[in-house]
């Protein structure tokens, strides 16, 4: 069920990119750009100014936006160490019914649940508790590890959108140029107005996009290095009693 939400919710980001994208095409007008005399400049005809460039960093800025949603959804103390699971878990290991413990916690596919239904599943190995920590440890480093890739992605978002503004200064700066040379330096204010204001722009929309991705990135991050340990000293409360039976 939560899988099938999660889809759902994503179907809806890209449904919500793609109108926004083509809303920006429309802004920028059938010139690729250039957006239409107005009497008074507009938020959108300046984001429209941005010409390609500006279009895809509004692209990954919705990306973005997406990704920091879907981490605020499970990056949570109920996503990853549930209080109830918790209790429940303590009860079935005092009451020794480890194989309904091993069951609740995979069906329950939390980061607590797995972690100790790998334990569980190797408590009848020769090596004893040192088997069943392996695979707690294992098994721990591979969910650690899922969710970090996940921030790689906001943390490429945040490095690439000031480098996407650059290139928007470059290319807006040759356009002005270009109006410099054609014009053999008689290039009025008005004529220059395209590539310098595509400059700024996208320079601005890079800067606008990089800072709060890559605050969300470092923020999630230390949030899942928070439940993470929190999860730890709970594993080694609930499964310390098979090191003291060894």
């Amino acid at each position: 069920m939560q899988e099938i939400f999660k889809n759902k919710y994503r179907f809806v980001l890209f449904l919500v990119m793609v109108i926004t994208v083509g809303a920006v095409s429309l802004w920028a007008g059938p010139e690729g750009g250039a957006a239409e005399p107005e009497a008074k400049i507009s938020l959108w005809s300046t984001i429209a100014s941005g010409r390609l460039v500006g279009v895809v960093i509004m692209i990954i800025s919705l990306v973005a936006a997406a990704l920091i949603i879907e981490n605020f959804m499970s990056i949570r103390r109920d996503k990853l160490v549930p209080e109830a699971l918790v209790g429940e878990l303590a009860e079935q290991l005092d009451a020794g019914d480890y194989d309904k413990a091993a069951e609740t916690g995979t069906e329950d596919e939390s980061f607590l649940g797995v972690v100790i239904a790998a334990g569980l599943s190797h408590r009848d190995s020769a090596f004893g508790f040192f088997e069943m920590q392996n695979a707690m440890m294992e098994v721990s480093e591979r969910q650690v590890s899922r969710m970090y890739r996940k921030l790689e992605y906001l943390s490429f978002i945040g490095a690439v959108s000031p480098i996407l503004g650059l290139l928007g200064t470059v290319t807006g700066m040759i356009r002005a140029f270009n109006q410099i040379a054609l014009t053999e330096g008689m290039a009025k204010p008005s004529q220059l107005a395209g590539g310098i204001s595509e400059a700024l722009v996208t320079t601005c929309m890079g800067l606008i996009v990089a800072i709060p991705t890559m605050f969300f990135a470092t923020y999630f991050r230390n949030r899942i290095d928070s439940f993470i340990a929190e999860a730890e000293t709970i594993v080694d409360k609930l499964m310390g009693r098979f090191r003291r039976t060894e």
